[in-house]
């Protein structure tokens, strides 16, 4: 298969995980070999269900996982598939991470952006780079791909809002205070638009490069239709990003507006 398709790959769900009490990974048995990167996304869809984009948590040839959160009517009917259900797959898309600059690596990841940032963790681990993987949560029952990321021996380092497991605080501050202790030349981050403009100020205050995954609603994914865009540099982030370097998007409306289903430019929340 190419590294990019724009028909549907047939893909059947093998198991149904449960993360929390809002998130699921699904396991996912594909007819053929699809090639994602690290950051890319593949948009998923299902017959009588509206089609969502999603960065996939594992790959490993013909079989896929999709980590997803209950925010909305389609993401919870993705959820909640049972073994032997089916779904839509097409892509992947976008530009995925940049793992070839030099010096240690940073992972932050807020919410489900654990388990997409892991296939990053697993690629820069095969290199032999140096990586410590930094997961946050409300609480320990919000913490999402905790144990999978142990299973995978990663380099682990938690916080919690509440203090329940590690850290007692913020996944910024958090951040803040690992970069005080030892210095990494690259942060990778994928969580709430809000926590990454902190993670991204705080490296552009110090001089340490950063690469940012961006969600946002996307509809085409090839870029037609506007839905992601980036105001007021016109980035879109279905082609142009997911993931972009800090600075491109420092000072757009990255963390403050995105665009909602009807195309009105609304204030981002979390």
């Amino acid at each position: 298969m190419s590294s990019k398709t724009h028909y549907y790959v047939e893909a059947e769900v093998v198991s149904n995980i449960i993360e929390t009490s809002r998130v699921n990974t699904l396991v996912l048995k594909l007819g053929q070999h699809m090639e994602v990167k690290p950051g890319q996304f593949l948009m998923v869809w299902r017959p009588g269900d509206g089609e969502i984009p999603i960065t996939p948590s594992l790959t490993n040839g013909e079989t896929i996982c999709l980590t997803i959160e209950r925010v909305g009517l389609t993401s919870s009917r993705l959820a909640s598939l049972k073994a032997g259900e089916r779904v839509f797959l097409r892509g992947p898309y976008g530009n995925g991470f940049n793992l070839e600059y030099p010096g240690k690596y940073l992972l932050v990841g807020g919410g489900t952006g654990a388990a997409s940032l892991t296939p990053a963790y697993l690629k820069l681990v095969e290199k032999g780079v140096q990586t410590l993987f930094l997961v946050g949560g409300r609480n320990r029952d919000n913490l999402v791909y905790v144990n999978k990321l142990r299973e995978l021996n990663a380099n682990i380092r938690i916080a919690t809002d509440d203090g329940s497991v590690g850290f007692h605080g913020t996944l910024p501050e958090f951040f803040k205070k690992i970069i005080a202790e030892s210095f990494f030349e690259n942060v990778l981050t994928i969580g709430p638009e809000k926590m990454m403009v902190k993670i991204a100020e705080e490296c552009h205050r110090n001089g340490i490069r950063c690469q940012v995954s961006l969600v946002r609603i996307v509809k085409c994914g090839i870029g037609f239709c506007g839905s992601c865009v980036l105001d007021p540099v016109g980035l879109r982030v279905c082609v142009d990003g997911p993931v972009f370097n800090a600075e491109e998007i420092l000072g757009t409306d990255f963390g403050a507006y995105m665009r909602d289903e009807a195309g009105r430019r609304v204030e981002v929340t979390l």
